[in-house]
């Protein structure tokens, strides 16, 4: 039963599973403030909340919607690291550059605070203190942006590391997380994956407070980037009654028509939300109007 639609950002950080090319190609005509008006005009039809990376766009649009404020509330729920952007900062500046970024964020108390905390878990070694510090340290640059009729919702640790982990069985980080975000933050801890089918089997293991996580993963009636198939993810949504499952992807990146994709979900009662990214004005109208009939039935 569909309770809460997301929007996504991928269309404002020039992604497409489908096509990069015209991914880019959207992206040149978007300015920030075209990106801020797409995020209010979905909220104001239903989009209950954002959900997105913690690209440096998206620290502007925060900054913009707390500067012009909005009419809307919603929740925001960053998904991390922005694993891409890093690597690609790695390459060009090293990893002195990557500290830049980040710090540029900071207040000056935060900084001090970030230096002794993140440099604590460095000389440790210990990869679970060195997640926790990273998600403080990346978060509370968001926060200072953060727009004053919104709230945190979730954070999603990213698919880079939650797969790598689940690849691994690394049930030590995955509890950590879990407790950091909920102890720290008082919210729900999410994961990003594209193994539901895995990561369900694997986390019916943990001495996790399942009602307490959130799975962000593909769902679509296409089965694009369903692995390892449709079916199998599917069959899982059966053996889970804990978790809320967010799908993404719900278009397959602009594959299948709107209508296809309402009717899949209408068929897939254990989705509890759908993340969905729009562009203009008028996909937003036309997504979230008609993603909106179909709430709580």
């Amino acid at each position: 039963m569909l309770k809460m639609l997301l929007i996504g950002d991928n269309a404002f950080i020039g992604v497409s599973h489908l096509s990069q090319d015209r991914a880019r190609s959207k992206l040149r005509t978007l300015g920030i403030g075209d990106m801020v008006s797409v995020i209010d005009k979905a909220l104001s039809l239903g989009a209950s909340g954002y959900t997105f990376s913690t690209h440096p766009t998206n620290y502007e649009i925060l900054k913009m919607m707390k500067n012009v404020g909005s009419k809307s509330t919603f929740t925001l729920n960053p998904v991390m690291p922005y694993a891409e952007g890093y690597v690609r900062i790695a390459n060009e500046k090293g990893m002195r550059g990557i500290l830049t970024e980040m710090m540029s964020r900071l207040t000056t108390a935060a900084k001090a605070k970030a230096l002794v905390q993140g440099g604590l878990s460095a000389l440790s070694m210990d990869p679970v203190k060195m997640l926790r510090a990273y998600v403080d340290i990346e978060l509370e640059g968001y926060l200072n942006v953060k727009p004053h009729n919104s709230q945190l919702g979730c954070i999603f640790l990213h698919e880079v590391i939650s797969d790598l982990s689940l690849s691994f069985k690394l049930e030590r980080l995955f509890k950590a997380f879990a407790e950091h975000v909920h102890d720290k933050y008082g919210i729900k801890a999410g994961f990003v994956t594209r193994n539901f089918a895995k990561f369900v089997e694997f986390f019916q293991t943990l001495d996790i407070d399942l009602d307490q996580c959130v799975i962000m993963t593909p769902f679509n009636a296409a089965g694009s980037q369903m692995i390892p198939s449709k079916e199998s993810c599917e069959a899982a949504l059966t053996r889970i009654d804990e978790m809320e499952i967010i799908a993404m992807s719900p278009l397959a990146a602009g594959y299948l028509h709107l209508a296809e994709a309402l009717e899949y979900f209408k068929s897939v009662p254990k989705i509890t939300g759908v993340a969905v990214g729009v562009s203009t004005l008028e996909h937003a109208e036309d997504t979230f109007t008609k993603f909106r009939s179909i709430l709580s039935r």
